[in-house]
């Protein structure tokens, strides 16, 4: 009878493994279909577990409690989740009353300056993109004294040689912002630190490789431990089983006996 209770606690404690190490964690929440697309896709393609579900505020993007912090620093390094940014009805929602025009100077700067920054995150590697455009000053007409400025500050991912980029990145500002020339443009490329040791990429697949992954056939190495540990769980509940039939079938045909 004790051995049978500790068998019954083994195989419990067991189970008890199994669902602990296959639990998420919320990674991101409140997100768009599209946003938790992109990560899902991301997790999933770099090698680790993850999924989606739908709630009342959005989408949230959940991943195994062992690789929560390998999923920030992957999202991390492409620049995931976007930064929101303002759009035109933000800046100037409906029915608002008429400002002055410092005010709306400011907001048609401050709208040029959102939509720099979102055209600049979407080149490949950008994981933050900030601009200002600096105020010009006017004498007494109303006339600029100085050709606008604008600063431009750009974090990238290492894995990308944004200096190759940075050109573009000058005609971009230049086309965007009148009257600015290319001397008043100053751009700041800043390459991002890899938060944790980089891993090795696979060249076929471009996953990540490491103790989080089996190189053979790209399935994490704690999935096949949750396997074996099912197994394991599902084989002792069987013995378990075996053991008390092989008790009650003889007590059970001793009883039919008598009654016979």
């Amino acid at each position: 009878m004790a051995q049978s209770r500790w068998r019954g606690r083994w195989l419990l404690g067991s189970l008890l493994v199994i669902s602990l190490a296959g639990c998420k964690v919320e990674l991101h929440r409140s997100l768009s279909e599209t946003e938790a697309n992109q990560m899902l896709a991301l997790l999933l393609v770099s090698g680790l577990q993850a999924d989606k579900r739908a709630d009342t505020a959005g989408m949230t993007v959940r991943i195994e409690r062992s690789d929560f912090v390998r999923g920030v620093e992957v999202l991390r390094q492409h620049g995931l989740p976007r930064q929101k940014r303002a759009s035109v009805e933000d800046v100037f929602p409906p029915g608002q009353l008429v400002s002055s025009p410092v005010q709306e100077q400011a907001k048609l700067i401050y709208l040029k300056e959102q939509r720099l920054e979102r055209m600049l995150a979407s080149l490949d590697g950008v994981m933050v993109a900030e601009v200002s455009i600096a105020q010009v000053p006017t004498d007494s007409a109303g006339r600029t004294t100085l050709p606008p400025g604008v600063a431009v500050f750009v974090k990238y991912s290492p894995e990308i040689n944004m200096t190759q980029r940075m050109t573009d990145i000058r005609s971009l500002v230049h086309d965007s912002v009148p009257g600015v020339t290319p001397e008043r443009i100053s751009i700041v490329l800043q390459p991002a630190d890899y938060r944790l040791p980089r891993a090795s990429i696979d060249a076929s697949t471009g996953a990540p490789t490491g103790p989080l992954t089996d190189r053979g056939r790209g399935l994490p190495t704690m999935t096949w431990g949750m396997v074996v540990a099912a197994c394991i769980g599902l084989a002792a509940a069987a013995a378990v089983a075996w053991r008390r039939r092989a008790s009650w079938v003889p007590r059970l045909r001793a009883r039919v006996s008598k009654a016979s």
